[in-house]
């Protein structure tokens, strides 16, 4: 079949017409930049959830786009929510099945744990359990330390976080305790958010309600362990993520929801309770607007 020689830019300039390429300024991130409540809200479009939290997003993660935030940009402790960073820079580098002879420095950690032993062993992939269920910061030592050490893990965990995007991140432990100059942004977490949602093996761990963790404590008994984050259960179509808490941090948070094909995306940082309640009504309100409100800006490739 033949095509006459003008036909052919015609079909292109009407296709343009039809269905235009992003622009520039569709794809212009520059609000993310402002302080504030930033939306691009209507009279028929509800504002999003009002709540004492010092930075929150909501994306799209099927399309990328972002719908609101609140001081996207504003540097925070992260707490627990940095685990999600050593598991996307570690879950590659430390085979599930290898047994882990624990340390003393692993083993006196203090805060959230799940009671490993010095001198005792578990394979990494207890230890995975242990970190992304009840967020302890025993494994989080473990996992580093079976990866060579603080300092080679904490260098690897930024270096993952700038692989990402996620530039204001600044890791400076496994664990998430508050440390001087451990940041990240509401912005960054989504970036790390999603690349922990995205990876199967990340799923896998995180999804898990409950698991048993063998030969906890000097009585070496076996121990179940919950998830702490609860959205799993109360939430309808939670596909994972992860909590935190600490006293200068408060609540933090990441996940992502499935609902009707679309994916909606949360982070938030330092709000001051309801994590829970916070989180559903921010997923309410993404799967309300997601394709009726004009994005604010897009999560990058």
């Amino acid at each position: 079949m033949k095509f006459n020689k003008y036909l052919i830019p015609l079909v292109m300039v009407l296709a343009l017409a039809l269905f235009p390429v992003a622009t520039a300024q569709e794809l212009d991130n520059s609000q993310l930049n402002n302080t504030g409540i930033i939306v691009n809200s209507t009279a028929e479009i509800p504002a999003p959830p009002k709540a004492k939290v010092k930075a929150y997003l909501v994306a799209n993660l099927t399309t990328g786009e972002i719908l609101a935030a609140k001081n996207p940009q504003k540097k925070l402790p992260p707490a627990s929510t940095i685990k999600g960073l050593t598991a996307i820079t570690l879950l590659d580098k430390l085979e599930p099945n290898r047994e882990y002879r624990v340390r003393r420095a692993d083993a006196q950690m203090y805060g959230s744990q799940v009671g490993i032993v010095q001198g005792r062993t578990y394979t990494i992939e207890q230890l995975w359990y242990a970190l992304l269920l009840p967020s302890a910061n025993d494994a989080a030592m473990a996992l580093a330390n079976a990866n060579g050490g603080l300092p080679k893990t904490i260098s690897q965990m930024n270096q993952t976080a700038k692989s990402l995007g996620a530039i204001n991140t600044v890791a400076k432990t496994p664990h998430g305790l508050d440390t001087a100059g451990q940041v990240t942004t509401a912005f960054d977490l989504a970036l790390i958010g999603r690349a922990a949602i995205n990876n199967d093996t990340y799923r896998k761990y995180a999804r898990a309600t409950s698991y048993v963790f063998p030969r906890v404590g000097r009585s070496s008994v076996d121990k179940k362990i919950a998830n702490t984050n609860r959205m799993l259960t109360s939430y309808p179509g939670v596909i994972a993520g992860k909590t935190g808490f600490t006293t200068q941090a408060r609540n933090t948070y990441f996940g992502a929801a499935r609902r009707d094909g679309q994916i909606i995306l949360i982070t938030f940082l330092g709000a001051e309770y309801g994590r829970d309640a916070l989180a559903t009504q921010l997923f309410d309100w993404g799967f309300a607007v997601t394709g009726l409100i004009q994005p604010i800006g897009k999560l990058p490739n």
